[in-house]
């Protein structure tokens, strides 16, 4: 049996005629660029006041760290393990790193270890939820890493509303992914919604596109990507139920990875840790089951960030990205292909005995 890591054709058949709609609307109304549709009910999804939409996930932490005014060279807490995209935007914006070691199961920001610091940045990785609630007597501005957990909740919210500002990507392969590149920003708060809003504008006010009275960038969702965006929403809660069920099922295992019990889980990605990664993706793809890897290599050995470590290493992060290795879960998976891979998986791990 051949199980791939993901398969977006499964979730966008039944969508196709809806999506060729969209497409004529788009072409009979020539609005290609912004959107005017995806951001309300984003906004009403995740119970946010505000939702700015941008070109991805990366400018949207871009913007968010923008948009508070830090001082330069400000000190923003990141974790170890997370998409290069989530310290970058921190170098980007004029400020310093400080990464964060990890939680050796979960993989998950140690929040408990962040102290002097101006800024943090929790991630919610593989759609699991991070206690965000441990940082906020910190008394720092929170911007939370949503990129991988649209549809998370912590005692009923939504993640993104419990810091300062919310960052989404919607890149395709996300829980909620656009047909392209694309990234929203949510927040309670009117006044970072307005800075945020003219930043990604170029600077320019809001009733006046060619008053510039700020610097900015110019990061714009596509109007066609908002639509789809609109549509695929309508579905997100029936393929995060399916999600949740598959990574049950792989979870029912004895040999299961302890996930984070902190709020609703997702299931982004399902995570396993192999003493052997290489041995073990080498004998899932000879039965055919295909595998990923998330992520390879920690924050803090990344060539790119080592004039920010000291050649200090985060000793959990380095050791949890040589061991992970994640199994395919995504929406409509067969039950013969779920029950496949767990039996594959099991396999491998009582081969020896």
């Amino acid at each position: 049996m051949k199980v791939p890591f993901n398969d977006l054709k499964r979730i966008h058949e039944p969508l196709r005629s809806n999506f060729h709609e969209i497409l004529d609307e788009v072409l009979n109304n020539s609005s290609f660029v912004g959107d005017a549709n995806f951001t309300e009910d984003f906004s009403k999804y995740t119970g946010s006041k505000y939702s700015i939409s941008c070109n991805s996930g990366t400018d949207a932490l871009y913007i968010a760290i923008k948009s508070l005014d830090l001082k330069p060279k400000s000190r923003i807490a990141v974790p170890a393990i997370s998409y290069a995209a989530t310290a970058m935007s921190v170098v980007n914006a004029g400020h310093v790193p400080v990464f964060i070691d990890v939680d050796k199961e979960t993989g998950l920001m140690l929040v408990e270890t962040v102290k002097n610091i101006d800024c943090v940045i929790p991630v919610h990785l593989y759609g699991q939820c991070i206690d965000v609630s441990k940082l906020l007597n910190l008394n720092v501005p929170i911007i939370e890493d949503c990129a991988q957990a649209h549809g998370a909740t912590i005692d009923g919210k939504h993640v993104g509303t419990i810091g300062n500002i919310g960052c989404f990507s919607m890149y395709p392969g996300k829980n909620l992914g656009a047909l392209g590149d694309a990234g929203i920003c949510i927040t309670n708060n009117e006044r970072l919604s307005i800075i945020m809003k003219q930043y990604a504008s170029l600077g320019a006010q809001k009733d006046n596109r060619y008053n510039h009275t700020t610097d900015g960038i110019n990061s714009r969702m596509d109007g066609i990507q908002g639509l789809f965006l609109k549509e695929k929403l309508k579905h997100l809660d029936e393929w995060t139920k399916d999600r949740i069920r598959i990574g049950e099922i792989y979870s029912s295992s004895n040999n299961a990875i302890k996930r984070s019990t902190i709020g609703k889980d997702v299931y982004h990605v399902y995570y396993t840790l192999q003493d052997d990664r290489d041995d073990y993706i080498k004998y899932m793809n000879e039965n055919g089951i295909q595998t990923g890897i998330h992520y390879p290599i920690s924050l803090p050995e990344l060539e790119c960030f080592k004039e920010y470590t000291g050649g200090a290493i985060c000793i959990n992060a380095k050791e949890f990205c040589k061991k992970c290795v994640s199994l395919p879960l995504f929406p409509y998976m067969t039950r013969d292909e779920i029950n496949f891979t767990l039996k594959c998986h099991i396999d491998y791990l009582l081969r020896d005995f």
